[in-house]
């Protein structure tokens, strides 16, 4: 039904504009001349006005967005009463949870043996949930309200700009913003219409009784207050954090501070009207009035503190040093651009597309001739309910994709909704969820050929790898090994997130889920180098980045201090898989073993496997399914498990001897000859349970069991194991319509070369309703959920993986190029995994051909297939040295 009311209204508002005056390619025109390439650019003509009063439930989702990866931004793009949500990556509502991990290793033992008997858990585990996010500031700008025609709102993806452009009876006005790469701030111009008619507008900071989803959690505790500064050089909201027992910020706080620059005109201070909210601690509502200026920017940057003071303080407190750095650090940017009195909105722009446009024009794509004229809500309307795929917004959606993933990247990696919410008590909290949504997100991370996005991958590790060593000592009792969470913040990634029906204390595939994607950025860029930067603490991680049990000596920290960065290889995967092994090393009993039948046994005081016996992994974790024939999803064998405990030794052992030749893995090799195997159940199917003593559950959303078809490599060059995934995919059937479904089940697809599914997958997520209007997309296909960046982003990594497989020594074009939608196109700039670039693919369906140029980093020799062709080049390259290949 949602669906079916979401096209109404699209058709209904397409009618007000009246007659061809108001065409799509009309409004096009008019704002074509803001791009300099019109095909990386959408638009709306349609905006949705935040009330300043009500709960804004979805409204807030429609928004336009920037971002740099810690700073960023929402507009609602409305002529007369704008709203900028203003963002920051590391903005967390505390609760009254737990900030460690709770220490359970010695149900272990009771655990295990009900695993191996077959009898079920008892559990009184709460689950206690790690902070949410939640939105910054939010401005309003508001102007008199008078009848906006030819309006449009858009994001130009090569700089990050969003813009809203609109006529009325003064004139042309147009206003846009940027979230600065190089200035780490948020920037808007506004300016006089094209008929000379100076701005006028108020400036005020919304209440957060009108963001959706408030009265329900949290928030409800927390105080603030708005202030303007003298002369009115500023406008900010600043709010003190619930004081919490448990919480490390319980004397913290948050703002946003909008520093207001004007070229002629005046500034005066007005009070708004009376705030009602029960948090608010101050008795005026403090708004700016400009008058007769003829532009007007607003440069806004948020941020948050530890020590704003107690909580029974903060209304008697007059002024905040949090605020004052904010005001100077935007005052700073300020006076930087400011030349002869003037402030230049160019130079501040040129100085941030100077970072990012290079990293998103690393990559283009091209689906035959598509139009770019057409808004992005008559695209999307077009798809709906069509089994074709609509080259036109699977190429702009691309670029929209690209756009978000770079927003996020550099400081972090994408939360469950990028780095950008308008609501509190989002669902899932908007964390790093990382049993799959993160996973996927960052499919492209390596391939997409943006230095941002491995960075601010490998810095959301750093972050938080310290407590990984706590959860596992916490859960298991292991010492120098690390166990990932299922959830994280920002602030930590401890597992209080675990419970009878989510046994997450017992997901040991986390970890190499986290590190896998770092080692493919050694596959596709070779040794790189990780600059220290604020975002994680070295000292902190004295233990973790250590390769033995003691931690890194005061000259050791000091050597890295010196250089200013970390090795990728040497120093970040090589500590971290030595722990990571040690998890799986740890967990190896023979006590507990598998017989060479499948089944599980239990024989006290074992010391040694049998010929034919292997270790059985235990307890193990497939997220979140649990058998057919048992309850409880604390289980033995998972198919995920066997894979990644594989896949860390592999890597394990590959590093070692990279970094030493003379390195002894034989430990390594051993274990890994005693993992258990994969099982099949009666259809051929690939067991998600690697035992006989649990039977298959297919009616499940996730497909956690195909991990060694994706992110692995394993069924490359096995068949049995590819034909076992193969029907492992066509056995299971999704319970319900979360995106991360879909997008989980098109990557697999395209790693096992099935176009169909691939293509299948994409058309239930287009098809249904799943977009708002600035492209960004929602958790369900129904947009029945949370506002969420799985498929938004996620959809790089199909595509990349649909068009080019590669690993070690090897690539593959079109494995799994989508049946519609896709007959003829162009991608160039993707990374191979094999220190190789593909500067070029095109191809044509309708003729059978496909070329690619291919550049090599390094000497080396690849084979090069295609998915459309029986044949195979091999070609030898020195570094530097390019091919081209035809099929």
């Amino acid at each position: 039904m949602g669906v079916f009311i979401r096209i109404l209204s699209i058709i209904l508002a397409s009618l007000s504009f009246v007659g061809s005056m108001f065409t799509p390619a009309r409004i096009y025109k008019k704002i074509e001349s803001e791009f300099s390439d019109s095909t990386k650019a959408s638009y709306s003509k349609l905006y949705y006005e935040l009330s300043e009063t009500s709960n804004n439930h979805e409204t807030w989702r429609e928004g336009m967005v920037s971002g740099n990866g810690l700073q960023g931004v929402i507009t609602s793009g409305s002529p007369y009463s704008d709203t900028l949500i203003y963002q920051y990556m590391h903005f967390n509502l505390p609760n009254q949870n737990i900030r460690y991990t709770p220490d359970t290793k010695d149900e272990l033992e009771y655990v295990k043996q009900s695993i191996t008997a077959g009898e079920d858990i008892v559990d009184d585990l709460t689950y206690d949930f790690v902070y949410a996010y939640h939105p910054g500031g939010t401005l309003r700008i508001k102007q008199n309200r008078l009848l906006a025609m030819d309006y449009a709102r858009y994001t130009d993806y090569e700089t990050a700009q969003v813009g809203v452009r609109y006529v009325d009876v003064c004139g042309t006005w147009e206003r846009t913003t940027f979230t600065s790469k190089a200035d780490d701030v948020t920037i808007t111009q506004i300016g006089s219409s094209s008929s000379g008619h100076k701005v006028d507008l108020t400036l005020s900071m919304d209440n957060i009784s009108s963001y959706a989803k408030y009265g329900q959690s949290d928030e409800m505790n927390l105080k603030y207050k708005k202030i303007v500064g003298d002369d009115c050089e500023y406008i900010s909201f600043v709010a003190h954090y619930p004081d919490y027992e448990n919480s490390e910020l319980r004397e913290g706080g948050y703002s946003t501070t909008v520093y207001v620059v004007t070229e002629g005109g005046s500034k005066k201070l007005v009070e708004g009207e009376k705030v009602k909210d029960a948090q608010y601690c101050a008795d005026s509502n403090p708004q700016i009035k400009i008058t007769d200026a003829d532009n007007v920017y607003l440069i806004a940057v948020s941020g948050r503190t530890h020590e704003m003071g107690a909580y029974n303080d903060f209304a008697q407190t007059e002024s905040y040093e949090l605020v004052d750095s904010l005001v100077a650090k935007a005052k700073g940017v300020a006076d930087k651009y400011t030349t002869d009195g003037k402030f230049s909105y160019e130079a501040a722009l040129k100085a941030h597309t100077d970072i990012f446009t290079p990293e998103y024009n690393a990559v283009t794509f091209r689906l035959g001739t598509t139009d770019s004229t057409q808004p992005n809500e008559q695209l999307v309307l077009s798809q709906i309910l069509k089994e074709d795929l609509n080259s036109d917004l699977m190429e702009r959606f691309y670029y929209n994709a690209r756009y978000a993933y770079l927003c996020c990247a550099g400081s972090m990696t994408p939360r469950l909704g990028g780095i950008w919410s308008g609501e509190w008590n989002t669902n899932w909290g908007c964390r790093f969820t990382m049993d799959a949504n993160v996973n996927l997100q960052v499919s492209s991370m390596n391939t997409s050929n943006m230095e941002s996005t491995y960075l601010g991958f490998v810095y959301f590790i750093l972050r938080q790898v310290r407590d990984w060593e706590e959860n596992a000592y916490a859960t298991h009792g292991f010492i120098d090994a690390i166990q990932a969470p299922v959830h994280a913040d920002s602030d930590k990634g401890i597992l209080t997130e675990s419970n009878y029906a989510y046994p997450f204390r017992y997901w040991n595939a986390g970890t190499n889920w986290m590190l896998q994607p770092i080692y493919e950025t050694l596959q596709c860029y070779g040794d790189v180098e990780i600059p220290l930067n604020d975002q994680f603490d070295i000292e902190e991680l004295r233990s973790v980045l250590s390769v033995t049990q003691e931690d890194l000596t005061d000259e050791e920290v000091a050597a890295i201090k010196e250089k200013g960065y970390l090795d990728l290889r040497s120093e970040i995967l090589l500590p971290l898989l030595l722990k990571a092994a040690n998890y799986w090393e740890q967990m190896f009993s023979a006590e507990y073993y598998t017989d060479a039948n499948g089944s599980i046994h239990y024989e006290k005081g074992k010391t040694e496997l049998k010929e034919g016996e292997t270790y059985t992994i235990l307890p193990s974790y497939s997220p979140e399914n649990n058998p057919a024939n048992y309850p409880n999803p604390s289980t033995a064998n998972t198919a995920i498990d066997i894979s990644a405990c594989n896949n860390t030794f592999d890597m394990l052992i590959e590093i070692m001897k990279s970094v030493d030749e003379n390195a002894d893995t034989s430990k390594w090799e051993y274990l890994k000859s005693k993992v258990p195997p994969y099982l099949y159940d009666e259809t051929g199917a690939l067991k998600e349970w690697g035992t006989v003593d649990f039977e298959e559950n297919n009616l499940h959303r996730h497909i956690s069991h195909l991990y060694c078809a994706w992110p692995m490599f394993e069924t490359q060059e096995n068949p049995e194991l590819y034909a076992a995934c193969v029907q492992a995919i066509e056995n299971r059937a999704s319970e319900n319509e979360a995106s991360h479904a879909f997008v989980h089940r098109a990557l697999i697809a395209a790693r096992l070369k099935d176009s169909e599914n691939v293509t299948g997958a994409l058309v239930d997520l287009v098809s249904r309703g799943i977009f708002y209007d600035s492209l960004m997309t929602n958790h369900h296909y129904n947009r029945s959920s949370a506002y969420c960046t799985d498929f938004a982003i996620g959809y790089l990594g199909v595509v990349h993986e649909s068009l080019i497989y590669s690993n070690t020594g090897k690539i593959e074009l079109l494995p799994a190029v989508p049946q519609s939608g896709f007959e003829i196109g162009e991608i160039t700039g993707i990374k191979a995994r094999s220190q190789a670039t593909v500067d070029s693919l095109s191809w044509n369906l309708n003729d059978g051909t496909a070329t690619a140029v291919i550049t090599s980093d390094i000497d080396q020799t690849i084979t090069v297939s295609c998915g459309i062709s029986d044949k195979t080049q091999t070609v030898t390259l020195k570094a530097g040295e390019s091919v081209t290949v035809n099929f």
